[in-house]
């Protein structure tokens, strides 16, 4: 891990929103907004806000463009998996833990490994199984990228993922002209996008995108509003692999990482590298904080703009409570990260690495 003084805090901050938008969005989805109609200022309002938060999982696909696009095929490259899987395997047998205990369902020992195994041992345990595949290509994709000399061809590999799994939701508004077979192709366009962004960011200060952002956004709402005759249930479709969530994504991960955070204080900085930090066990532990509150909430509050001020509330504690379940998973990861750690150290995944290529 990078020292402070080493860290892009930006990155930190771009990780800790998209964390901030995952029980935002859960919460979204227990509020009946999706049989509600949106002419309303609250219904506009939460119209707007569900789709800034479906940037979420954009964001860190985003991020893992940025991040990842130099790691090259090498045995130590695949140590990273231990960490990804040993968390999520402390995160679902705690999940499985509380569903058992709750009375949610009630699991035999084989399906339990079954459910671990197959990535079903929550509602948001996906996630882990489309970073897998994604983590398992990363190295390939790079080298696709990288093959590439000019940015003009690199720009039109994006732009070739985003035909193909963005340009769909576009072109079939109003009738089906274009295939959807390859929309779930989503997370390497958002991958490959991330990848250019780490080499050709905008320079423009992030005023402007801010502005450009704010006026797609309203640009889009007044659309979506009139298009779907003001339908709650069409904010459904808002979707990763849709145009807007691709545009909003983007243009949001740009404005996040020229924010300028120099004079950001310590304490502040050192909070947003700890949430950063948490991130991957906080997302997947908010399973138990959602099933924990949103239950309530629905049997107390009737569904509709009734429950929207409820997020006020029930997002801070499901975030904040997932967050101390998640530093709990970390203390008990901690000697295998430190054992990874040392094993990356070892020749055999360092100086004679059998899969890293030789000068």
């Amino acid at each position: 891990m990078k020292t402070a003084k080493e860290r892009n805090l930006n990155l930190d901050l771009i990780r800790c929103v998209a964390l901030l938008m995952v029980p935002c969005l859960h919460g979204f989805d227990h509020t009946g907004l999706y049989s509600s109609a949106l002419n309303t200022i609250p219904g506009g309002i939460m119209m707007v806000g569900k789709m800034l938060i479906t940037c979420s999982i954009p964001l860190y696909l985003l991020l893992s463009g940025y991040l990842c696009s130099k790691k090259a095929l090498s045995a130590r490259y695949y140590l990273g998996l231990i960490r990804i899987l040993g968390v999520y395997l402390l995160c679902g047998i705690a999940c499985l833990a509380f569903e058992q205990c709750s009375g949610i369902a009630h699991r035999s020992p084989v399906e339990m490994v079954s459910a671990l195994v197959n990535f079903n041992c929550s509602d948001y345990a996906w996630y882990i199984m489309m970073y897998f595949g994604l983590f398992l290509m990363i190295p390939f994709l790079n080298m696709a990228y990288h093959g590439l000399k000019t940015q003009r061809q690199k720009l039109v590999l994006v732009a070739t993922f985003l035909a193909l799994s963005v340009l769909p939701s576009l072109l079939n508004l109003y009738f089906q002209l274009y295939s959807l077979w390859w929309a779930r192709l989503y997370p390497l366009c958002y991958y490959f996008t991330g990848a250019y962004l780490n080499e050709y960011m905008p320079k423009a200060k992030p005023g402007k995108w801010a502005a450009a952002l704010l006026a797609f956004l309203a640009a889009y709402s007044v659309f979506f509003y009139f298009h779907y005759d003001a339908n709650g249930a069409a904010l459904i479709g808002v979707y990763q692999d849709t145009f807007p969530v691709y545009i909003l994504s983007v243009l949001l991960f740009v404005i996040l990482f020229r924010l300028p955070l120099g004079t950001v204080p310590g304490p502040v900085a050192a909070l947003l590298r700890k949430v950063s930090d948490l991130t991957l066990p906080a997302y997947l532990l908010t399973w138990i904080t959602d099933s924990l509150i949103y239950p309530r909430l629905m049997a107390a509050v009737p569904a509709g703009p009734a429950r929207y001020p409820w997020l006020l509330l029930t997002v801070p504690l499901s975030l904040i409570s997932a967050l101390l379940m998640a530093q709990v998973v970390d203390w008990v990861f901690a000697p295998i990260n430190r054992l990874t750690k040392m094993l990356g150290q070892k020749p055999f995944f360092s100086e004679n690495d059998p899969l890293r290529s030789k000068p």
